[in-house]
């Protein structure tokens, strides 16, 4: 004897069976009654949902023998034979398979003849959409204004292949998901009439592995009455979700709470176990995003029986979860878990993939609810105002000691980039140099009695108009680095000479002149190696095939370092210009360099350490080691 499936077995017969769609069988008995039937009619709708039903059901209810009526008798012949598929007057064609002009050119040569017993032909095309273009367009006038006796019945899963000039000469019902509490309460029915024990949650499973589909939750249900759901104990859930390959809702439930606890260990036990069991990672990590999806719905609406589709027991331990945790957290989790579904589905390796996700989510840092931020900002802004004194306009202006070399400041909090455009980013540059005004009070002398004026040798001019070097930034070369000649007022931002290896004060003196004039050749000679510097000889090395030796070795670079040359030392020298192979000197590019990085360290330092810095970094503890400073060296 042949087995009937119990997707077919328990196939609605009546309208009012037809779970899930109240507002297809609703509109269609009300036309049905109110003899409104439509010549053409297009069902669309995920897969399992009742289309092809509804179309025999439309079909019987037209042809029964006491109809037309919205309930059929199912007891006559018509209703009998279409329910079994072997009425002659109702044709059900496959779309794919009968899909060309030819084949729609033979049903149109059928369809003027009267039906051999029912009332209506009815012609139901499932699949509609895999029709060709040209299939299409055969059917455009005849579904326009077929014979009085043909109905047409479209069923589609993808309604966006359907042309629109099909679509608008058909009545169209969209046939919507069937609810998860609906499917379960299905399921229940049909266990009951077939004497078959279940606890909640193997019907919770089955009608969540459904997905909305009925077909697909009876089919699930067959497969496990086959795994051996038909002995004394029935389906239980645990052995529901190992038939069916897919982690145990305990699985899923520790997995969420290990991870919103931040327990990574555990998370990575779960998932190593699920591995074990050979399921599905990606399906794995599909019921932890539902999981987090349902404990942020508890913890909104507390308890919805619709829009939380859970057994009883499921829902107890959701709401456990749920309680222990705010909104926040819970939504955080879901967009994590969101993101990681994606990264599972498009890895080679989902399994690491997903552990790592996991652990990642895990160890996120605690959140900080923004009002407290804002009030520990409040704080600080008190805290700073309270040191605060009367500026010159009336406001209050913060003072501070100097810091290491120089007193570091903050921009005001009134303060634009227009106004302030070389104050620091982030965390706040301190000035290396003394302000103007503490210059000038250090270098004021103190008052001294009167006295007469010694009488003394009169000075050159020259000497007498000649400025006094400043005293915020040293000279690049001491005067003892070369005997005999004075250190040159240089480049403001070296310091003295000394820091690898000495550099002739004769070639840092001809080097800023050159600079001064002709900045690209001073870039160029300042990558050189000076061997020798004196009145007689001028002997410059460089790397080894360098770009800037034979820019040196041009006729115009040597004219005009000859030139130089002549005004420093006095005499006109003999230059040359060669590789240095495997000498090593110190050139005034390297020094530059190096001081340039250790004034960078010295003022980043000097930053850390102002007392405003370190206000901010008690209120955003965490940023302790990760505050980026921008220092502004031109200052």
């Amino acid at each position: 004897m042949s087995y009937t499936v119990l997707a077919r077995k328990y196939r609605p017969q009546t309208f009012a069976d037809l779970v899930g769609q109240e507002h297809v069988s609703r509109t269609i008995g009300n036309a049905i009654a109110a003899g409104r039937v439509a010549h053409a009619f297009l069902f669309t709708g995920a897969r399992g949902v009742g289309k092809t039903t509804t179309a025999r059901l439309l079909a019987k209810s037209l042809n029964c023998e006491n109809g037309p009526s919205a309930e059929p008798c199912n007891a006559c012949d018509p209703c009998r034979d279409i329910t079994v598929g072997s009425d002659l007057d109702v044709l059900e064609i496959d779309g794919a398979s009968n899909n060309s002009v030819d084949d729609v050119r033979r049903l149109q040569e059928t369809l003027p003849f009267r039906p051999a017993r029912d009332r209506f032909k009815v012609v139901i095309v499932d699949e509609v959409h895999m029709l060709s273009t040209g299939a299409f367009n055969a059917f455009l006038k005849t579904l326009e204004e077929p014979p009085a006796h043909v109905k047409f019945i479209f069923a589609t899963t993808e309604i966006h292949k359907v042309p629109v000039t099909i679509r608008s000469r058909c009545q169209r019902y969209d046939f919507r998901l069937i609810p998860h509490a609906v499917v379960a309460a299905r399921v229940r029915d049909i266990l009951g009439k077939e004497g078959i024990a279940a606890d909640e949650a193997a019907v919770a499973i089955v009608a969540r592995e459904a997905a909305g589909s009925m077909r697909d939750a009876l089919t699930v249900l067959d497969q496990l009455l086959a795994l051996g759901g038909t002995g004394s104990e029935g389906l239980k859930g645990e052995e529901v979700a190992r038939g069916l390959g897919i982690a145990s809702r305990k699985h899923v439930f520790s997995t969420v709470e290990a991870l919103l606890a931040g327990d990574a260990a555990t998370c990575l036990r779960t998932v190593n176990g699920v591995g074990d069991q050979g399921l599905d990672m990606l399906h794995f990590a599909r019921q932890l995003l539902e999981c987090a999806r349902d404990l942020v719905v508890l913890r909104v609406l507390d308890d919805d029986q619709e829009l939380v589709e859970l057994s009883q027991d499921e829902r107890d331990e959701a709401r456990r979860i749920a309680e222990g945790q705010s909104r926040q957290e819970l939504e955080r989790a879901f967009a994590g878990l969101g993101k990681l579904v994606d990264e599972v589905g498009h890895s080679g390796m989902p399994q690491i993939t997903l552990e790592m996700g996991l652990v990642r989510l895990a160890d996120r840092p605690p959140l900080t609810a923004l009002s407290e931020l804002l009030e520990r900002l409040r704080s600080l802004e008190a805290r700073l105002g309270s040191a605060a004194g009367p500026g010159p306009s009336g406001g209050s202006g913060a003072k501070f000691a100097p810091q290491g070399r120089g007193n570091a400041a903050l921009p005001s909090p009134k303060t634009t980039r227009a106004d302030a455009p070389r104050e620091a980013a982030v965390s706040t540059v301190a000035e290396r140099e003394p302000s103007r005004s503490d210059l000038t009070q250090r270098e004021k002398p103190a008052p001294q009695p009167a006295q007469p004026a010694p009488q003394t040798a009169p000075q050159p001019a020259q000497s007498q108009a000649q400025p006094a070097p400043s005293p915020s930034r040293p000279p690049l070369v001491a005067a003892s680095c070369v005997p005999g000649l004075e250190a040159p007022a240089l480049d403001p931002k070296l310091s003295e000479c000394g820091t690898q290896a000495e550099v002739p004060a004769a070639w840092v003196r001809i080097v800023s002149q050159i600079k001064a004039s002709q900045p690209a050749l001073g870039a160029v000679l300042e990558h050189g190696m000076p061997l020798e510097v004196s009145a007689r000889v001028l002997r410059i090395a460089f790397a080894d095939g360098s770009f800037f030796g034979r820019q040196a070795q041009s006729a115009s670079a040597r004219e005009m370092i000859l030139k130089t040359a002549e005004q420093v030392l006095g005499a006109r020298p003999e230059l040359h210009v060669a590789n240095a192979g495997s000498t090593k000197m110190t050139t005034l590019a390297e020094v530059e360099l190096e001081q340039e990085k250790t004034r960078k360290a010295e003022r980043r330092e000097v930053a850390l350490s102002h007392p405003r810095v370190r206000e901010a970094l008690e209120v955003f503890g965490e940023s302790e080691n990760n505050v980026e400073v921008q220092v502004d060296m031109n200052e």
